[in-house]
């Protein structure tokens, strides 16, 4: 057993008791990195952690720290880099433990958490259903779609933006690729909301229900992936069925598997990034006014909202061979968490780091990853924001957001605002 599968048990428990947990955790040296300021604002915690150098150990955490941009890409792209440890690790830990083989088998899938060859294989079937034309039948679909859930809205002066807009919709255009009729759209919503909490292990989940969870989705993905086969459409679930490279196919379990990740990584990272992306450009009224006037600008500013605040702060890796990285020796198996949210602040890349800048043209952010798990719905994501943030300009015109209003979940790894109230500049929205 690794020291880690002791750690987080004795963790989440410690945080159950907010008290205890501030007077032990605002201690530590970088701060308490588990408490509701970090989840509200992380980047001052990053900077304690930047001062120690690009790449940092902490003896708490049992493992390296990674602020500094190269640094990071250099682990990212690294052939020696694995992500598979992680889910090794957690399946040790209460109630990973309690998963059953369905959970379990569907799990092991994701991508996320999965080494080459295995990845390899599993990558370059799904990409082939990642068409630049499954793309472009989306764009007047998702602005249909945002359409629709701000129609709802139209007549509120303040909106919290997160339940009318940036959670919904991602879970619908993922349902609109995917090929799943509208009447499962909410159930979708609600089984991502579920699966997700399999990436906090500081904060567990009632095994019970995720069992049930996965078992639904299994039922009901493999049907649907039946009926494809029957009859296609020009749908995802149907290229994801029928995909075929080499003589290599997808089994039913990586259907459905490929499916769920696809669902939950792009729902929730997309709501993060929504949120955080509106939040931004209301803290930043200049740039905000300046979008809304030059669109022009979109293909800077998608790149700058991503870096600003993006909604993966964390990407985990260890290492099999001893590595030199950022003037320390990483040995080999030892954790190394790559903090994408401080990599993409370092000053050494990046100028004026902690200024939101809609024209900068520097380094492309590491928000959607580096190298060979590179988020393969990125695109897509930035497609959703672009609509959005747009329809947010035409819509709510010069808007602000008050902040002590804001709530966040109290997630390490995703970033996601959980109340965003938004209120609209009626004046400027009709001029």
């Amino acid at each position: 057993m690794r020291p880690e599968s002791i750690l987080i048990p004795v963790i989440r428990q410690v945080l159950k008791r907010p008290k205890l947990a501030d007077a032990l955790f605002s201690r530590d040296k970088w701060g308490n990195q588990l408490g509701p300021e970090r989840y509200a604002w992380p980047y001052p915690g990053y900077e304690l952690m930047r001062a120690e150098g690009p790449v940092a150990w902490h003896r708490l955490y049992n493992s390296w720290f990674v602020t500094g941009y190269e640094e990071a890409r250099t682990v990212l792209n690294s052939p020696d880099g694995r992500t598979a440890a992680q889910l090794e690790m957690l399946l040790d830990v209460t109630p990973y433990t309690k998963l059953n083989k369905t959970a379990i088998d569907i799990f092991k899938l994701f991508l996320l958490l999965v080494d080459p060859p295995a990845h390899t294989r599993l990558r370059s079937l799904v990409s082939r259903t990642f068409t630049p034309r499954q793309m472009s039948r989306l764009e007047p679909a998702i602005a249909k779609l945002v359409g629709e859930l701000l129609d709802a809205v139209e007549d509120d002066d303040e909106v919290d933006l997160m339940p009318a807009l940036a959670k919904p919709l991602p879970v619908q255009v993922i349902a609109e690729l995917i090929g799943v009729p509208r009447e499962r759209w909410a159930w979708m919503q609600g089984a991502s909301t579920e699966v997700v909490k399999l990436l906090n292990p500081f904060v567990g989940f009632d095994h019970y229900a995720m069992n049930d969870t996965f078992d639904e989705i299994d039922r009901y993905f493999r049907a649907l992936a039946d009926e494809r086969r029957a009859e296609p459409t020009d749908d995802l679930l149907t290229s994801l069925a029928t995909v075929e490279v080499e003589g290599e196919r997808l089994t039913d379990t990586e259907v459905v598997a490929m499916t769920v990740f696809i669902l939950f990584a792009g729902h929730e990272t997309t709501t993060g990034l929504i949120g955080t992306s509106l939040l931004a450009l209301a803290r930043h009224p200049d740039q905000r006014d300046r979008l809304a006037a030059e669109p022009e600008l979109w293909d800077t500013a998608l790149d700058e909202l991503v870096r600003f605040d993006p909604p993966v702060q964390t990407d985990t890796r260890r290492l099999t061979a001893d590595t030199e990285l950022g003037g320390v020796t990483v040995k080999a198996d030892q954790s190394v968490a790559i903090m994408l949210g401080a990599c993409n602040r370092d000053p050494r890349v990046f100028t004026d780091p902690d200024v939101l800048k809609l024209d900068r043209r520097e380094s492309p952010p590491l928000s959607f990853g580096h190298g060979l798990h590179y988020c393969i719905g990125a695109n897509l994501a930035r497609l959703e924001l672009r609509i959005a943030i747009q329809a947010v300009l035409a819509r709510f015109g010069a808007f602000t957001i008050d902040e002590e209003r804001v709530t966040w979940s109290n997630g390490l790894v995703a970033r996601q605002a959980t109340e965003l109230p938004v209120k609209r500049d009626v004046a400027a929205a009709t001029a």
